[in-house]
């Protein structure tokens, strides 16, 4: 059973108060993830390094970042989500302190590594104690309100990240960090009561399961990213080995009472298809941040501050939609909501294949950030409520850990394509580019299919 300490019933203003405490925690990331991504060419330039062999800065990020969010719910579960979640908080800010001092590359890719971590902890964890908090009836709507919340960082990062890095310097995208970390840390410490799942208390961490999982997903993205250089032979073997590793990964936790990520999940269809179109969903989105970032500083040749300006088509909408989401989802329901959502990111991907013309950019910006948004909430706000309460943090963490991963992937694959396409000199960014919209759109598509052919029609919830 879920236990917590202090749980009486929550007035309307102190749930929607925890609400927003625990969206602002996650707004960190968010913030961080598209600030990161409009500096990576300014980065890339003081480094003396072509924005894409940059790709580790966000990749290893997202790396860490999702073995993270597999050991947050067991963790949390185990030993309290709001005492994992103020850890993670401290983490991130300070940690931040660390890439904003960066000297060198390495030093940049490990210091990102060692942020993942912090937002490893932050991220599923903010979830998990809203989500132990609420009655489960509320959670769809809880989930909405909370992405929408969150999802403000997507309007206020590129901004952050353009206008520090063209006018001051890119570090002080990382070095501000720290007081919004503060801010979070004291509003989570004043709101959130502590919780943990009793049943989890007894279990072991699997360290087993983390490994395997370190060397499948780190080895699959060294794999794939290897195949720019024409290293094939290599690369295959390394990547045979990572999809053995993760194979190894699934029995492992197949066999455990408190697995790192829950397989046996799958076993429920609703379940199984959420987690589908909402991976493949948020792999296009994640493809068109790195693609699109690119386009605009290498293709069009735009500096780091209008390219951050020229984001807002893209998230003022998806802040928009978090709040919007939860009306919608009333009315129609979460499966039809998603199908919408992937429909629209797969049309808005067709605009963003067809034409470069700007206009038309920022059609396609506007309408996939409705789709990205409602992809990414109405995916976990569909899974999770399928699943019984005391669940809810590990459930929450495998969803997570799945939809990151995913990500990750997307984006080394995108990174490949445009390195692999550029040129010896990687002097021309446009067709790799290009055809990461067109995978972008593939995504999409497959999403939409996946939420129309495994979500059962009679859901829709």
């Amino acid at each position: 059973m879920t236990r917590s300490t202090g749980s009486e019933p929550r007035s309307p203003f102190s749930e929607l108060a925890l609400i927003f405490a625990a969206g602002m925690a996650q707004m960190l990331v968010v913030i961080d993830y598209t600030a990161t991504a409009i500096a990576l060419p300014r980065m890339a330039s003081d480094f003396e390094v072509s924005a894409d062999s940059l790709q580790w800065v966000i990749t290893g990020y997202i790396l860490s970042f999702s073995v993270v969010l597999a050991i947050a719910g067991p963790l949390g579960d185990r030993f309290g989500r709001k005492r994992l979640l103020l850890l993670g908080i401290v983490l991130f800010g300070a940690v931040s302190v660390w890439v904003g001092l960066a000297s060198s590359v390495v030093e940049l890719v490990v210091s990102r590594i060692a942020l993942g971590i912090g937002a490893g902890l932050l991220f599923p964890l903010s979830t998990a104690v809203v989500g132990a908090a609420m009655p489960q009836s509320q959670l769809p709507r809880t989930m909405s309100i909370l992405t929408g919340v969150a999802t403000l960082g997507m309007a206020i990062g590129p901004v952050v990240g353009g206008v520090f890095t063209e006018l001051i310097d890119w570090r002080w995208v990382f070095l501000i960090t720290p007081p919004i970390s503060a801010v979070a840390f004291i509003l989570m410490f004043l709101l959130a009561t502590e919780s943990r799942n009793e049943d989890g208390e007894a279990g072991r961490l699997d360290f087993v399961g983390i490994v395997l999982l370190i060397i499948g997903i780190g080895g699959l993205s060294i794999g794939i990213a290897g195949l720019g250089d024409h290293a094939i032979t290599t690369s295959l073997s390394i990547i045979a080995g990572s999809v053995f590793a993760l194979a190894m990964f699934a029995w492992q936790e197949l066999r455990q009472e408190t697995p790192l990520v829950d397989l046996r999940l799958l076993g429920n269809r609703t379940f199984a298809g959420y987690l589908t179109g909402g991976s493949l969903s948020n792999s296009c989105w994640c493809i068109l941040i790195f693609a699109t970032t690119l386009y605009l500083q290498e293709v069009r040749k735009e500096d780091a501050m209008t390219a951050g300006f020229q984001f807002l088509y893209l998230s003022v909408p998806v802040a928009a939609a978090g709040f919007l989401g939860p009306v919608l989802q009333r009315r129609i329901g979460t499966r039809l909501m998603l199908l919408f959502a992937t429909a629209i990111q797969t049309a808005a991907c067709v605009i963003f294949w067809m034409s470069d013309v700007s206009p038309w950019l920022a059609i396609g910006l506007l309408v996939v950030g409705f789709g990205c948004s409602w992809g990414w909430s109405m995916s976990q706000a569909g899974g999770i409520v399928t699943v019984p309460e005391k669940n809810v943090g590990l459930a929450s963490g495998s969803m997570l850990t799945v939809l990151i991963m995913s990500g990750n992937i997307a984006v080394v694959v995108s990174a490949t394509m445009i390195k692999s396409m550029g040129g010896a000199d990687m002097t021309n960014y446009a067709p790799g580019v290009t055809a990461s919209y067109l995978l972008a759109m593939c995504l999409a598509a497959a999403a939409f299919l996946a939420t129309l052919i495994i979500v059962p029609s009679k859901v829709n919830r």
